[in-house]
């Protein structure tokens, strides 16, 4: 049950039971992992067209590795640089490389953790720590700070495990895709409301960074909150 109890206490801490702010830009598309190299790990906007990213942030919760810590701050990147393109989307591609795919609006050297939970979380107002710094200082699922003025919109990346912050970290939201067979998904996408699981190699799957998810007339399999939490009753 403690799945079920840190997470949703951390809802509402974060205040997303209420659901996340309207007429925003939102988290459309996400590449975490690949075969082979990662050089194509990604995170895609859609909103209003030439709508301006400035004061918004892109945070994402894990752990710290080795040393089990849940809620730990493994990225921070700040978007005020960057606005939604004229089809309605924006491609910020976190890898170093040359990629496979192309339709990317913007790179930064990076990558994001493998084979493990993390929270994707749009904000705004974001007044907080950088990398590594702990937003769950106690380890019980539930955010201790939440140093921002908007949560936009987030998603969780879930590996099916239970969260032990040694090897498998909580999720702190409700909105959950995955898992992928044993695995996180290294790729999710959004249809509407929902969140899909795409295909692990990018070579002849469905990733449509800065474009519309083509993959929306026949999505995927998906997972809800509800899903995870029948897992642990």
């Amino acid at each position: 049950m403690k799945l079920v109890k840190g997470p949703l206490a951390a809802l509402l801490a974060l205040g997303l039971v209420a659901g996340v702010a309207s007429a925003q830009p939102q988290l459309n598309e996400i590449r975490v992992d690949q075969s082979g190299t990662d050089v194509d790990e990604y995170v895609e906007f859609a909103g209003a067209p030439g709508a301006s990213l400035a004061g918004h942030h892109l945070l994402v919760i894990g752990d710290t590795g080795s040393s089990g810590t849940c809620g730990v701050l493994e990225a921070v990147i700040n978007l005020g640089a960057y606005s939604i393109q004229a089809d309605g989307y924006f491609a910020l591609r976190y890898s170093s490389g040359t990629p496979l795919l192309t339709g990317y609006d913007a790179t930064l050297a990076g990558s994001f953790e493998n084979s493990d939970n993390l929270t994707f979380l749009l904000v705004t107002g974001y007044s907080g720590p950088a990398v590594g710094g702990d937003l769950d200082t106690n380890d019980d699922g539930v955010l201790d700070s939440t140093p921002w003025t908007t949560l936009v919109d987030a998603v969780g990346i879930w590996e099916g495990t239970t969260p032990n912050c040694t090897t498998d970290e909580y999720l702190y939201t409700s909105t959950v895709v995955g898992p992928d067979g044993t695995f996180a998904p290294g790729h999710v996408y959004r249809c509407g409301n929902a969140w899909y699981i795409g295909p692990f190699d990018p070579a002849g799957g469905v990733d449509s960074p800065g474009a519309q998810n083509a993959a929306c007339a026949t999505p995927a399999k998906s997972s809800t909150w509800g899903k995870v939490k029948t897992l642990y009753r």
